[in-house]
């Protein structure tokens, strides 16, 4: 209106002095740049005095790790979108400040993701742990171990970090207790932590003070350690109370510099899909993004609808590139299996979305009736070419597939193939392209019979796991054994 219609704000009046006190507010908030949005771009240069990189207009010299073994790969994009390099600028100011940092947002990998390819771009060494409700202190710091008859504590992820100067990511902050996380207040205020083995460690600048008046041995007698000042925390977490877990204690929360991130801008999201899908329709990706996207807006989150996986998208729209004859609603049941987990209201609702963007066509175009062959692939080691029986069509396509031989002809004796399971095993296998898969279903459908005939046909070797409610997370990664040597 002040641009537009200078003559409506006559000199004096009550609309004249409210434009002037906004013009004067947004140029102290925004800066001579206004609402422009800064594009910042993200660049590695290499010289003769060493490798940095530069993000917009800040730049950091790159290191050169001792263990490069832990230094993330394969995270960083070819041409990363602006809003992650946003994200990427501001990790960047606060490493270089020498804080910790909280990445916040919705559930899914883009947080982590944004955490990873820092530390790909800058050559750092990381230690990750994902937090759960039974991590323990002794997780954190130290833990006690046998070694011929002789306990010992070995350092763990914090400890580890802290003094070889990594970068500790905890993920799932709001899933850990109360009375864990707070054992790491001081290390990330102070730098300092007394450990169980009698060992203290120090900030950098404290114990290069003390080192000008003692020598190291000195130091070293006393159990002091030094923390490394390249020493970094980034946690990773969900709002909460919006989402289910732990809210963070007030002065946990003041040891962490806070950034928010959401999903992708709607046009960024949209450029990746476009890569990905180029056999689909540009106007189905669109209407399939807009909407995954109002299902993950506020008025929906308001009538008690879940989140939809939005990052999953991508995947799963490799296998429509595959398969273009593919249902669109049947692609969004796959990743958002409303009529499960919802009731009768909110599967209305659901469907009113998909209706308002044309995606409801799972009535019109079958599913994958049959498996036709599955064979060893002499293009791709470690894969497997799959003939599928689409909509009166046979399409071939590779699948990721075991080290076990290929025998498409073997069945179970147990096993009695009917058309559902048919089109079932043909489903996972078109899934399967993209990532893993959650089989559901009621007790004693044949989820577990379908799934080893799954594995079967792919070569793969099966590890049955029973889960139940107190089934500890190391149970399904290490167990802790004796032998005869140790006691």
């Amino acid at each position: 209106i002040v641009k537009m219609h200078p003559q409506i704000l006559c000199s004096g009046s009550s609309a004249s002095v409210a434009s002037r006190r906004i013009r004067s507010t947004l140029g102290a908030v925004l800066g001579r740049n206004g609402w422009m949005w800064k594009t910042h771009e993200v660049k590695l240069h290499k010289t003769s005095s060493g490798d940095s990189l530069k993000i917009g207009e800040i730049i950091y010299k790159l290191k050169t790790p001792k263990n490069p073994e832990l230094v993330p790969v394969k995270h960083i994009l070819d041409s990363p979108p602006q809003a992650v390099a946003h994200h990427l600028r501001w990790i960047l100011q606060k490493d270089l400040l020498g804080q910790d940092m909280f990445l916040i947002g919705p559930p899914g990998p883009l947080r982590r993701s944004i955490a990873m390819q820092y530390l790909e771009l800058t050559r750092r060494e990381v230690e990750y742990v994902a937090l759960s409700r039974d991590t323990t202190e002794s997780d954190l710091k130290q833990r006690r171990e046998i070694r011929s008859g002789t306990a010992f504590y070995i350092d763990q992820c914090a400890v580890r970090a802290a003094t070889q100067g990594r970068v500790l990511v905890l993920d799932g902050l709001e899933k850990a207790e109360r009375n864990v996380l707070p054992v790491l207040n001081n290390l990330l205020e102070n730098r300092e932590m007394q450990l169980e083995d009698g060992r203290f460690l120090m900030s950098a600048t404290r114990y290069d003070k003390l080192l000008q008046e003692h020598t190291k041995e000195v130091l070293d007698s006393w159990k002091i350690v030094r923390v490394s000042e390249d020493f970094r925390v980034i946690a990773l977490g969900l709002p909460v109370p919006k989402y289910k877990g732990n809210p963070l204690d007030p002065p946990l929360r003041s040891r962490f510099q806070a950034r928010h991130i959401s999903y992708l801008p709607f046009k960024d999201q949209l450029e990746l899909l476009y890569k990905v899908g180029t056999n689909v329709a540009s106007e189905r990706i669109s209407q399939l993004l807009a909407a995954a996207t109002t299902l993950c807006s506020q008025e929906s989150s308001s009538i008690g609808l879940p989140d939809f996986p939005v990052d999953n998208l991508l995947p799963a729209l490799q296998v429509l590139n595959t398969f273009p004859v593919m249902s669109s609603q049947q692609l969004v049941q796959r990743l958002y299996p409303y009529s499960n987990m919802l009731n009768k209201e909110g599967c209305t609702a659901v469907e009113g979305v998909l209706s308002r963007f044309e995606l409801m066509d799972g009535h019109h175009i079958p599913a994958p009736s049959s498996v036709l062959s599955v064979g060893s692939s002499s293009d791709l080691e470690g894969h497997a070419d799959v003939t599928l029986h689409v909509a009166d069509k046979d399409i071939t396509f590779q699948v990721p597939a075991g080290t076990k031989p290929l025998n498409p002809n073997k069945r179970s004796s147990n096993f009695i193939s009917t058309p559902s399971h048919s089109q079932l095993i043909a489903e996972m296998i078109q899934s399967h392209m993209g990532k893993d898969m959650c089989v559901i279903g009621p007790k004693g459908c044949g989820k577990s019979v379908v799934a080893r005939e799954f594995a079967e046909l792919l070569g793969y070797s099966i590890e049955p796991v029973m889960l139940y409610q107190l089934k500890h997370f190391t149970e399904l990664s290490r167990t802790c054994t004796t032998t005869d040597a140790d006691i």
